[in-house]
């Protein structure tokens, strides 16, 4: 197969940790009962819900589309979305509807991010949102107030496990990720070998939070020793020679960084030019084509809640035909994102039933949904079990000659331990099966 690249890239261009990120902590949240669900017919006769015609299903869309984090989701995330759903479309997948997307600029703004909310809502009369953004907080307790169901990717966000109408193509996020974590991170830098870490964040709140989540991991893993740690990295910081001192004096075999893109690629850099000989250094995302010709990013590892382009899966082989079906370039991350949050919310639509589909419909039976995956593009996702719940596995890949290699032979690398509000407890085989 033709090696892919495309994007995992969070915080990497101005944009917070994708697939990795963590957010500030929060009060816990009460996880609701699913349990006793039950599947909802298509209501007979049909009343159509808002957005609902007989021949069209009025959907929003918000992103980024400017500001400072346009230029990593646009134009990628709306191609995405259109690809899937043009498909949808063409196909004839949804019956006798289609799909008719109206697209909302968010610019990165919590308050402008409600405001799209509230236009598609009120004033569009949308039946349902697709929303990939770096503030769905600002809107999420709107939308669920107004019970409209979303689809979208979580990007560290613990809106998508407090609100049951969200769903991340790829688990929630805990309510409270200061507290809840896992010891993947600790577990990912044994296995490649160090045994001395050192551990490199910012002093934003979900940068210094990852950070700590690390550094806790790190002292209690057998084998591992936490030499250094600091959460003083500002976010406008360019410089690392000070930094690279402080590691080498440490001792450390091993560097993970809660700081990814261009603060990544120069700590990476003041840490070879100091002479520091690693056997990892791990960042938090930046499987991006765009970081391969970055000097500090050759031999860097990082992570991707999906399988990557270069193990390939059917589904990952028709996001790929569909781009380039609907004139798009396939090879960047958020266009695969939104090509996920699209088929999610597709997968909801069908769920609800193609012959009259409601909000309720879509957003209870979705939610009992046992394995989507996308056409085996990731671990499948049991949309009960996973609400609210951190994942427990990535996949790794590295670069080397400025090309990504998939570790750990493709296959998804997993937590040993979960950390639950002071509590360790050891995963079992099959809580790691399930991603």
């Amino acid at each position: 197969m033709m090696r892919r690249r495309i994007v995992v890239a969070a915080m990497a261009f101005g944009i917070a940790f994708g697939g990795l990120a963590v957010t500030a902590p929060v009060a816990s949240a009460k996880k609701p009962d699913f349990s006793k669900l039950k599947k909802i017919p298509e209501p007979n006769p049909c009343k159509n819900d808002p957005g609902i015609t007989d021949s069209t299903i009025k959907v929003g869309v918000i992103s980024p589309e400017t500001g400072p984090n346009g230029s990593s989701y646009a134009p990628s995330t709306v191609q995405g979305i259109r690809a899937r759903i043009d498909r949808a479309n063409k196909s004839g997948e949804l019956g006798k509807r289609t799909i008719e997307l109206v697209t909302k600029d968010d610019q990165g703004n919590q308050a402008n991010n409600l405001t799209a909310a509230q236009q598609l809502v009120e004033q569009e009369k949308v039946f349902g949102i697709i929303e990939l953004t770096t503030v769905p907080d600002g809107s999420a307790k709107y939308l669920n107030q107004q019970k409209i169901p979303v689809a979208g990717w979580h990007n560290g966000f613990k809106e998508w496990g407090i609100y049951p109408n969200m769903f991340s193509w790829r688990n929630s996020q805990p309510p409270d990720a200061s507290q809840t974590f896992t010891s993947r991170n600790a577990d990912v830098m044994k296995a490649l070998g160090a045994k001395k870490v050192a551990v490199v964040g910012a002093n934003q709140a979900a940068s210094a939070i990852f950070a700590n989540q690390i550094a806790q991991a790190v002292s209690k893993t057998k084998g591992l020793k936490l030499v250094y740690k600091t959460t003083d990295v500002t976010p406008e910081q360019q410089e690392f020679t000070g930094v690279a001192a402080e590691i080498k004096k440490s001792g450390a075999d091993g560097v993970y960084t809660g700081l990814a893109g261009l603060q990544a690629n120069a700590l990476s850099q003041a840490i070879k030019d100091a002479g520091i000989k690693l056997k990892a250094i791990v960042f938090p995302g930046g499987y991006d084509d765009r970081v391969l010709g970055l000097p500090g990013y050759e031999g860097a590892y990082m992570g991707t809640e999906f399988k990557p382009l270069e193990v390939g899966s059917p589904g990952l082989t028709q996001f790929e035909n569909d781009m380039k079906a609907d004139g798009y370039s396939p090879e960047r991350f958020f266009g695969i994102q939104g090509y996920f949050a699209a088929d999610t919310f597709v997968e909801g639509v069908k769920e609800a039933g193609v012959g009259c589909p409601t909000r309720k419909a879509f957003i209870n039976n979705l939610r009992l949904v046992k394995s989507y995956d996308a056409g085996g593009s990731f671990i499948p996702v049991n949309y009960s079990e996973i609400f609210g719940r951190i994942f427990y596995c990535v996949y790794y890949v590295q670069i080397q000659n400025k090309q990504f290699v998939p570790i750990f032979n493709g296959q998804p690398f997993c937590a040993k331990t979960l950390y639950d509000h002071g509590k360790a407890r050891k995963l079992t085989k099959a809580e790691q099966a399930k991603g």
